[in-house]
């Protein structure tokens, strides 16, 4: 009787041992993939950027799915996502350092996502990342000693009186001109009005952001944005497209679209965009010689004129 009993045991744990296997193997456990996920910044403001740093630690059995791209969530991501795998004993390390930029003025949330691996024996593995929030700063947000609004101006009584007076000097004011006008033209004394050409213009605003001392003082993002926007003008005017309210990226693709490929224009206005959103800090040469290069693109886009030597006949 002893006997039996004791088999009857064995046969009951060896069931559960074929059983526990099986739920394993169909059911695979997700403790085999880690999941790690880091952001560096506390804070970010509207249009700057930050990084995630994804991290999977997995059985080199395992093979993952390659997605195609990343739920961003109320943010963007800038550059296409790259991974990078390293062998440690049996496992692998896949990491991924995906920049991103808010869209939103209320909040910079990339959700959770979910990455699948596929085992030898062809069963899934679904792990998620961890959802990442940075706050959007916002200025003055906290401050202690904002002062109350004023109290709002009150118009005087007699409006009609204001807008007859107003009315005068505004008729005064171009009686004014036209009599002056009149005057110099009888007299052959008004002479066109000279207009600077734009590399003229844009030459002589670098040349005065240059002697700012902007970069001598740390000011660099002041330095950079003063010469993006002169050489902002100054393709505006040269080329008739819009450059002050567009990307670096959309600016470049209006000039290819023309034709016009302008050599060192890309690497100059992404160095600006580090300095302006990813608080990259440039040495003082780097950023004086930023001047330079913005000045060779003005000269070299310039349009070829032959000036007439003075004095000559």
């Amino acid at each position: 009787m002893k006997v039996y009993v004791v088999a009857l045991l064995l046969m009951c744990a060896l069931g559960g041992f074929i059983t526990r296997a099986d739920a394993a193997r169909v059911f695979p456990s997700v403790d085999e993939v880690a999941v790690k996920t880091e952001t560096g910044p506390d804070s970010v403001t509207v249009g700057q950027r930050f990084h995630v740093l994804y991290h999977f630690s997995y059985a080199d059995s395992l093979r993952p799915v390659v997605r195609d791209k990343i739920d961003a969530g109320t943010c963007r991501v800038i550059d296409e996502v790259a991974w990078k795998e390293t062998r440690d004993g049996a496992r692998i390390e896949r990491t991924a350092d995906v920049t991103f930029i808010p869209l939103s003025i209320d909040s910079s949330v990339v959700p959770a996502n979910a990455f699948d691996f596929v085992t030898a024996a062809g069963d899934t593995i679904r792990a998620f990342t961890d959802e990442v929030r940075v706050p959007i700063k916002r200025i003055a947000a906290d401050a202690q000693d904002l002062r109350p609004l004023k109290e709002q101006w009150k118009a005087p009584p007699n409006y009609w009186l204001w807008g007859a007076i107003a009315a005068a000097v505004l008729v005064a004011i171009a009686i004014l001109v036209w009599w002056i006008r009149r005057r110099r033209a009888r007299d052959g004394t008004i002479a066109p009005e000279a207009e600077e050409p734009p590399d003229v213009i844009a030459l002589a605003e670098l040349e005065r952001i240059a002697g700012m001392g902007l970069a001598a003082r740390g000011e660099y993002k002041l330095h950079y944005t003063l010469v993006v926007d002169a050489l902002r003008r100054y393709l505006e005017a040269r080329y008739r497209i819009e450059t002050m309210d567009r990307t670096s990226f959309e600016i470049l693709d209006a000039l290819e679209r023309r034709g016009e490929r302008v050599k060192g224009l890309g690497q100059l206005l992404d160095e600006a965009d580090l300095v302006k959103f990813a608080k990259f800090s440039p040495t003082v040469d780097s950023a004086m010689a930023a001047i330079g290069r913005a000045r060779d693109i003005v000269i070299i886009t310039s349009p070829a004129e032959t000036a007439e030597p003075v004095g000559s006949v």
